[in-house]
């Protein structure tokens, strides 16, 4: 058995050291069933040394160096006995890879996967959720800014060739600071928004996810997973993508719209009242509906108190041929006015 460097303790490198030069010694011809044997038990020791041994496979894999061997264990029967013991006695004395070029293959594959480690980790983590009524604004490394509205959950990486957000749930207004070498992209689900440097708004909300562009351009993937051609918007354009399908179409979004939230304040400049349904509920804490299909296209044109989203929806027979219900739970459900003779 070749030398395998000591691994005792918690320290990184050391333990990617000896896992290296297990990764490399199993390159060689003469490795035999018992030092498969050998790695396995080092492996079982100790969760660390599995995750090791994954880190530098998948760097050396990465950096174009590993091919995977023709095992001994693959050929073992074929050779005749005799053959077996001399080269056991060989392997005993000597590696096929000289001592000096396999230390410095263990080297580089244990100070790659440090480099290759520092590269891919991302320099920046931030999770944020926020509660009913809650508005939190966040200041970026880089110079961005993010506004998360009430009950909204996102995630933000930073890598040295992106940035990176996750809008699991609710909305966020977006003033993305220039970096042409690192694009900044937002996930919401099976949409991604990608941009450079511009001033926008997501809403992950029931169903469809809307995004709107004060100004500047981002680039809307419908479905990241599927390769559909990303759709460009520019400053007042808007795209509502429907969850269940990625189908997209255009939206209204004046400038005055867009991110109004974080001054406490809904503008609604002919939005179909489906969309209004849906954004005045987020205030509300409980779902409005729409009694009838008719109703959905509805435009609405008009402004809403983040602060008294009832008031708004009380008003609303004032605007639009329709009634409306206040049910025992607090929510409410929007009708067609009965015509009267």
């Amino acid at each position: 058995m070749t030398d395998i460097p000591s691994a005792s303790g918690s320290d990184p490198f050391a333990l990617h050291e000896a896992a290296a030069a297990w990764l490399v010694r199993r390159q060689d011809t003469d490795w035999q069933p018992e030092d498969e044997a050998a790695l396995q038990q080092w492996l079982a020791e100790s969760e660390a040394h599995r995750q090791a041994f994954a880190d530098v496979t998948r760097t050396w894999h990465d950096l174009g160096q590993l091919s995977r061997p023709a095992l001994a264990s693959d050929t073992h029967a074929a050779v005749p006995a005799a053959q077996r013991r001399g080269r056991a006695a060989r392997r005993a004395r000597s590696w096929r890879l000289p001592r000096v070029a396999a230390a410095a293959a263990v080297a580089m594959l244990a100070l790659g996967y440090v480099g290759y480690s520092w590269y891919t980790a991302p320099s920046y983590v931030q999770d944020v959720a926020t509660g009913a009524g809650e508005i939190r604004d966040l200041q970026l490394p880089d110079g961005s800014r993010i506004s998360l509205n009430a009950r909204s959950t996102l995630a933000v990486h930073f890598y040295r060739s992106r940035r990176e957000v996750v809008l699991s749930q609710g909305e966020a207004y977006f003033e993305v600071a220039p970096a042409a070498n690192r694009p900044f992209t937002v996930d919401a689900q099976r949409s991604r928004v990608t941009v450079v440097g511009t001033a926008f708004n997501v809403r992950n909300g029931p169903g469809e996810v809307l995004v709107k562009v004060l100004h500047g351009h981002v680039r809307v993937q419908p479905d990241r997973a599927e390769g559909i051609a990303p759709v460009s918007l520019h400053a007042e354009q808007g795209l509502a993508v429907t969850t269940l399908t990625a189908a997209y179409r255009p939206i209204a979004a004046s400038a005055d719209s867009i991110g109004g939230w974080r001054n406490g304040r809904l503008v609604f400049r002919r939005t179909p009242l489906d969309e209004v349904a849906q954004e005045v509920g987020q205030y509300l804490g409980h779902p409005v509906t729409l009694g009838q299909p008719g109703l959905k296209f509805l435009p609405v044109s008009g402004y809403a108190a983040t602060d008294a989203p009832a008031t708004f929806l009380e008003a609303l027979p004032d605007l639009l041929p329709v009634q409306v219900t206040r049910n025992a739970q607090g929510g409410y459900r929007i009708d067609e006015r009965p015509v009267t003779r």
